[in-house]
């Protein structure tokens, strides 16, 4: 049996279209699934948390939408040792099977799906926040706080980007807005503490990224050596540059090549222990679930076991 949570709505309906593809496929070959679309922010995760609980056994979980409706469905696991989690990219971004190489081709990611030819235990992030109010959030690709969090934020109220997605250009909408970012941001003092020993101080920080896979944004290699099986988080932050100098640093991302410019930090540690002058965007695999000033984030090694 195969549960798929379905985000009709990924990438300006590519999701529906993409499901009726897969349901006929599946239907010829008699294959038993169940089918639940999402309808609304968060429903992902209130599937994946009841799939969970009805079904015993081990569950195979086949999540077809973006990074976003992917790390709905990271949240809503409660156990991992009983789901197998297969993916069908349909999103805008797709950047975490732009890291693993799945296809975005649905016949394609389904045949794998249904014929696997291997497994990979995958780490996960977790934020914990300070703040009483806040749950924590586990995320699958990357994190981050400023402004590629800030990025998010606006990417999200956009009308633009649905319109955009629909003729396959909604990444101008990104590009755009993170140009505009880069002279309204306001910078952030930080506190660090890495590995619960190493205590750093920065001014005039950027961002903060902490990743899992080598991707986000669409592409952006924030972390170019990152492994998701390693148990470590590849940070990438930047602090005490110029606007100009910013604007200069940003197409390298494309590459990877800012991490050897001077302003760019970039390590790798277990946990970071984060405290901001003041609360800041924080992103999960795109989404943007919080503004906090005083969090930790951790790496959960080898959890996700994903079908490829």
């Amino acid at each position: 049996m195969y549960h798929f949570i379905i985000n009709p709505k990924s990438s300006s309906g590519k999701g529906i279209r993409h499901w009726w593809t897969i349901k006929g496929k599946l239907d010829s070959q008699n294959i038993a699934y169940t089918a639940d679309f999402t309808m609304h922010e968060g429903h992902a995760m209130e599937l994946a948390t009841e799939i969970c609980r009805k079904y015993e056994g081990v569950k195979n979980i086949i999540v077809l939408g973006g990074d976003g409706t992917l790390n709905e469905v990271i949240n809503g696991i409660d156990n991992y040792d009983e789901v197998m989690l297969g993916y069908i990219p349909s999103g805008s971004s797709n950047d975490l099977a732009r890291s693993l190489k799945i296809s975005r081709n649905p016949l394609k990611s389904l045949e794998n799906i249904l014929k696997p030819k291997k497994f990979m235990y995958l780490d996960y992030g977790e934020i914990l926040f300070k703040e009483n109010d806040l749950k924590p959030r586990k995320f699958g690709c990357s994190s981050g706080i400023g402004y590629d969090a800030n990025v998010c934020v606006e990417v999200q109220k956009s009308s633009l980007k649905k319109k955009l997605n629909s003729f396959g250009a909604g990444k101008f909408v990104y590009l755009a807005i993170a140009i505009k970012q880069i002279f309204t941001i306001k910078f952030l003092n930080a506190t660090i503490i890495i590995d619960g020993v190493k205590k750093e101080h920065y001014k005039k920080v950027l961002l903060i990224s902490s990743m899992i896979h080598r991707f986000e944004g669409g592409g952006l290699r924030m972390a170019p050596d990152a492994d998701p099986t390693d148990g470590k988080l590849s940070v990438c932050l930047v602090h005490g540059l110029s606007r100009a100098i910013i604007m200069l640093l940003l197409p390298t991302i494309i590459f990877g090549k800012h991490i050897h410019f001077k302003g760019v930090e970039y390590f790798k540690c277990s946990s970071l222990e984060i405290l901001l002058d003041r609360k800041a965007a924080v992103h999960t695999d795109g989404e943007t679930p919080a503004f906090s000033s005083d969090m930790t984030i951790r790496c959960i090694p080898k959890k996700i076991r994903m079908i490829l």
